[in-house]
Parts: structure tokens; C-alpha cells; sequence
């Protein structure tokens, strides 16, 4: 009966020191935990440093029990994240959506205002450079070929600037997340006074090994954070995998539905460039530059 009553007010405490709080809320809950340790029997014990002076085995199940414990709201808030990331990342496709519209209108005008007037100039004078004599058949292929391959170099461009801000939120968010979510772990009340223990501990000199019962806990310790951080890198790989790194399932549609896109107002473009003589803007504008005093 007494086991059974320490580990209800144990248990109390794991769950009062979930996160990390402000000084002036750790001054009410200490507040709170001393009227209550008013009212107990003055054998139950209610720090968990003075719980360890019992039985090794009794104290660790205490403790799994709160990392259990703690892995399993861990997985609740991780689906509230997730929710919370999805709607995100829908505000960020419907901007990317008007910002497609802004490039497209971009890719018209580059092409069409009088061509050269917003040409790059990697692109207009090995044009003008080489080009003076071409013919309307030589001028057909070098826009459907290199040409195109420019049209497209623009695109990808731009899809990668957009995969970058899009990678940027979502790895900004989750190690913001993920930190925070351990660290309400290891500085919980208990957890913290824990590990500071330990570590002075092993900084005491050697004769602290002739201390069977202190040896017995930190063996425990050391194998039970052993476990706690493996089993917490084996979750964040999880997430990671399968929901942080793989490739968005609608932004990779879009992409698709956008190249389709454009590659169609491509082709479009090229037959309309080469029925009207686009080329010829060029070199007029080119004419008259040179013509001018």
C-alpha cells in the first residue's frame, strides 16, 4: 500500500513538470507542491532525489513510465504540428499560384517587347553576334532549340526559388518545434535535478565507486538516457522521412501541372515567334542604337 501511494504522488509530480514554465508560474506550482506536502504522511516521500534512497527498480519504473508517458503526448502534439504545417504550406501554394501568374506575364514580356529591350545580355549578343546573316530557317531552329532550352532554363529557375522558400518554412518550423519539444523533457522539474546529480556525481573523485548503491542508480541512469535518446532519434527520423524531407505529394502536382503548362505556352509562343519574324525586332532595334549620334 505504501509503494503504491508513493508512486501516485511521484506520478504527480512527472505530470506538473511536462514544460518549461516561467519563474513566477514555478514559484505557484512550488507553492502548491508545498501545501500539499503539508497534508501527506511524513513517510511518503515527495521529491523524487529522496525517492532514489528506495529500491533501484522501483524508482526506474516511475521513470519509464514518465518518458512513456511523455512519447505519447509527444505523438498528439506532433499531429497538431502537422496540421498546423499543412495549413501553412496551402497559404504558401496559393501565393506561389499568383506569383506563377507574375511569371508568366514576365516570360512575354522578355520575348515579345521588342525582344532585346529584356533580353539578357548572355543571351543577346551571341544572338546579334553570329546571327546577322541567318536566314528564317536558321532562325527557326535556334529558337526551338536553343531558344526553348532558355525558356525552360527560366523556368527551373524559378521552380527552384520556390522549392527553396518552400524547404526554408518547413525546416525553420521543425527544428524550431522539435527543440522545443525535447527541451520541455529534459528541463522538467525532476528530469533536470536528475541529471545534474549524476553529472557532479561523476565528477567526484575515485572513492565514489565503493559506493554500492550510488553505483547501482547511475548505472541505471546512464542506460535508462541511453534508451530515452535513441528512442528519440529513431522518432524524429520517422517524422523526418516520411512526413519533413519527402517531397510534398501537391506541391510535386503542381509542378507538374504548371511544366505542362508552360511548356505548352511555349510551343505556342515559338510558332507565333516565328510566323510574326520576331527576330527581326532585334536587329532593328539594334539598327537604330547604332544609327543614333
Amino acid at each position: 500500500m505504501e509503494l503504491r501511494k508513493s508512486v501516485k504522488n511521484i506520478l504527480s509530480l512527472f505530470s506538473s513538470s511536462s514544460s518549461v514554465t516561467t519563474k513566477k508560474r514555478n514559484n505557484t506550482r512550488i507553492n502548491s507542491i508545498n501545501e500539499e506536502t503539508n497534508k501527506r504522511d511524513d513517510s511518503v516521500p515527495y521529491n523524487l532525489m529522496e525517492f532514489w534512497k528506495g529500491a533501484v527498480e522501483e524508482t526506474e519504473v516511475l521513470k519509464n513510465f514518465a518518458w512513456n508517458n511523455w512519447l505519447m503526448r509527444l505523438e498528439a502534439d506532433w499531429e497538431k504540428y502537422n496540421n498546423s504545417m499543412k495549413e501553412k504550406k496551402k497559404v504558401w501554394l496559393n501565393e506561389a499560384e499568383n506569383e506563377w501568374t507574375q511569371f508568366m506575364k514576365s516570360m512575354e514580356n522578355k520575348w515579345t517587347i521588342n525582344f532585346n529591350e529584356n533580353m539578357d545580355e548572355e543571351l543577346k549578343s551571341p544572338v546579334t553576334s553570329k546571327s546577322s546573316t541567318w536566314n528564317e530557317n536558321e532562325w527557326k531552329e535556334w529558337i526551338q532549340t536553343k531558344g526553348k532550352k532558355i525558356m525552360d532554363a527560366d523556368l527551373q529557375k524559378w521552380i527552384k526559388e520556390k522549392e527553396t522558400s518552400l524547404d526554408l518554412i518547413i525546416i525553420t518550423e521543425w527544428v524550431h518545434w522539435k527543440n522545443n519539444k525535447i527541451m520541455t523533457w529534459l528541463l522538467s522539474d525532476w528530469k533536470n535535478e536528475e541529471d545534474n546529480y549524476w553529472a557532479q556525481w561523476e565528477n567526484f573523485k575515485w572513492s565514489k565507486w565503493f559506493n554500492v548503491e550510488d553505483r547501482k542508480h547511475w548505472l541505471k541512469w546512464k542506460e535508462r538516457i541511453t534508451k530515452e535518446g535513441e528512442q528519440w532519434t529513431n522518432w524524429l527520423h520517422l517524422k523526418e522521412n516520411v512526413y519533413i524531407f519527402s517531397e510534398w505529394n501537391r506541391w510535386s502536382e503542381w509542378k507538374n501541372e504548371k511544366t505542362n503548362m508552360f511548356n505548352k505556352w511555349a510551343d505556342s509562343f515559338i510558332n507565333k515567334w516565328i510566323n510574326e519574324k520576331k527576330w527581326k525586332t532585334l536587329f532593328n532595334k539594334e539598327n537604330d542604337s547604332i544609327s543614333q549620334p
